[in-house]
């Protein structure tokens, strides 16, 4: 994500996991770094997202993803 990038509040209908390559995102108001992991069980309020840097992510969600809105 380029800095100043957000994702708002949002849903998934699986489990997600993140960890921080690279960079600083702020993250329901707490600021990770570079080296951080966080869980988010699934329809679990996710977000919202800041990247306070540009930051590089790996995220791996396990489950269906369900049905993608357009923005």
């Amino acid at each position: 994500m380029i800095a100043g990038a957000v994702i708002p509040v949002h849903y998934h209908p699986c489990d997600e996991y993140v960890y921080v390559l690279k960079g600083t995102i702020e993250t329901a108001g707490r600021e990770c770094k570079a080296g951080t992991f966080w869980f988010t069980p699934a329809h679990t309020q996710n977000g919202p997202h800041k990247a306070v840097t540009s930051v590089d992510l790996i995220t791996i969600r396990l489950g269906d993803m369900g049905i993608f809105e357009e923005l």
